[in-house]
């Protein structure tokens, strides 16, 4: 009987080992579970906080005010000077016509001064103005448009102490806009 109890006492003993050990490794697999749940928990904080400063970088960028007055001047100033280079484009045009044509009417009128007749000095002042206004640029067009037209003080036109205004006026056929320009020369007192 003492060996039963013995063995009873024993086997109690083995259950006993057997339930610490138990309670011991489900212990352990619990603490093994809470420490990676909260392993996992820091690693989701950890991304969650990389997450929360790369957002914060991107608003902080697109709240950044750098480089945005390029941005205005190509949104809004280059529009506005379109109109003014084609403005500057047209009066260049425009103007340079003009010039030619201020360019015609002193050479002719110097080539009709300084022939020796009313008739030679036409001749000779209308040829000038074809020779120069293609020198200078007039398209075959212009050139057909080019008019002159003589005012003098005194008949003959070349009399002594007399004045010649010479009108040249021709259509730009860029723009179908008649340009003129004049000139005027004083004949000498002692021709």
């Amino acid at each position: 009987m003492v060996l039963i109890k013995w063995r009873t006492v024993r086997e109690n003993n083995k259950a006993t080992e057997n339930n610490k050990a138990t309670e011991n490794n489900k212990a352990t697999e619990n603490n093994k579970a809470t420490e990676n749940n909260k392993a996992t928990e820091n690693n989701k904080a950890t991304e969650n906080i990389k997450a929360t400063e790369n957002i914060n970088k991107v608003r902080n960028r697109l709240r950044d005010e750098t480089g945005s007055a390029i941005v205005e001047f190509v949104a809004l100033a280059i529009p506005l000077f379109i109109p003014i280079f084609m403005y500057l484009n047209h009066f260049a045009s425009v103007s340079g016509n003009e010039e030619i044509a201020r360019v015609l009417a002193r050479e002719g009128l110097r080539a009709y001064v300084a022939s020796d007749s009313d008739y030679a000095g036409r001749e000779v002042s209308a040829q000038a103005l074809n020779v120069i206004a293609d020198h200078l640029g007039l398209t075959h067009d212009e050139i057909q448009t080019l008019t002159a037209r003589y005012d003098c003080t005194n008949q003959p036109c070349l009399s002594a102490d007399g004045r010649i205004r010479l009108t040249i006026s021709f259509v730009d056929h860029r723009t179908n806009r008649r340009i003129m320009a004049s000139a005027q020369e004083h004949v000498s007192p002692w021709m």
